[in-house]
């Protein structure tokens, strides 16, 4: 599943292409991938004729904002990818849902093998109307993730984002210390900590020298400090990358290019080779359903 670096590569480019755009028709080839809407006509009525403002991002969305106040949210789920085109004339991707195209002609396709991902347009709230943000994210003392969150009501659950939301080492020590659980479960839970999945858990828990089933509220200060350090900075480093493509090739950039994160990667997915700090074996257990990747010496 695309997590935050490859949602922020995604989201740098958009920036760059299509703001100040202005969208003359969008088609769509499969209803599933705009399911929050009535019918495909009513998402198309809320994008045709409106221009681009900006592309932010919050967790593991693009947050796409129109001129008229609405914002198009998109969510690529596990396999969805955004393509752009120079004209309708460039071959698609395969299960291409949704053509968004641009009065110069180019266009946006939403591509999404197995249609977890999905688009829809939110409205900002009445005036007057209270929005409830998430308690996590309410530790912010700054950045903008506060201010999308009031302006698309479907993503106040959200928890921290780690770049859209400035949250300091104590703040982020009282969330660790209020929950007896995994540390892995707490960095994966979007509700908690939006934009880490399944690959930077793994890798963020193995720079922090930290064992995926440490119970969080054990954490010396030494070691949340050492935490909180590394979420940025594992985060970061992923972005600079271009974000992870595995073998899979699901994930690719606007232009269909992977990433090459996945060459820096330290332990995930490299169960039974060498770990390049001890050359200890790289171990593999399923945890929560899913395949988590530690070296039991660096992280013991």
């Amino acid at each position: 599943m695309p997590e935050l670096p490859e949602v922020e590569t995604v989201r740098s480019a958009l920036a760059r292409e299509v703001v100040t755009r202005k969208i003359k028709t969008v088609t769509v080839n499969d209803g599933r991938a705009v399911r929050r809407h009535k019918s495909a006509k009513d998402f198309r009525d809320l994008l045709e004729g409106r221009s681009i403002k900006g592309v932010d991002r919050l967790g593991k969305n693009i947050v796409v904002a129109l001129d008229n106040g609405n914002h198009l949210v998109i969510h690529l789920g596990m396999t969805g990818q955004v393509r752009r085109a120079k004209n309708a004339k460039e071959p698609k991707p395969k299960h291409t849902h949704v053509d968004i195209t641009f009065t110069g002609g180019e266009e946006l396709r939403f591509a999404d093998q197995r249609l977890f991902g999905e688009l829809y347009v939110s409205a900002p709230p009445a005036e007057g109307e209270e929005v409830e943000i998430s308690k996590f994210a309410r530790l912010s003392i700054g950045g903008d993730g506060l201010s999308l969150r009031r302006q698309v009501p479907e993503l106040a659950h959200l928890g921290i984002d780690p770049f859209e939301d400035q949250v300091g080492w104590d703040r982020f020590a009282a969330v660790l210390r209020s929950r007896r659980v995994a540390l892995k479960s707490v960095l994966t839970d979007q509700d908690i900590i939006a934009g880490i999945g399944n690959i930077y858990a793994d890798e963020i828990l193995f720079a922090a020298g930290l064992m995926y089933d440490r119970v969080s509220e054990s954490l010396s200060t030494i070691e949340i400090r050492r935490l909180h350090r590394t979420i940025p900075e594992i985060l970061t480093e992923a972005v600079k990358q271009g974000g992870t493509t595995l073998a899979d090739e699901m994930f690719v950039n606007l232009d269909g290019e992977p990433g090459s994160y996945q060459d820096q990667l330290q332990v995930h997915t490299r169960e039974g080779q060498p770990c390049y700090q001890c050359r200890t074996p790289v171990s593999k257990v399923v945890f929560h359903q899913r395949a988590t990747y530690f070296c039991v010496k660096c992280q013991g």
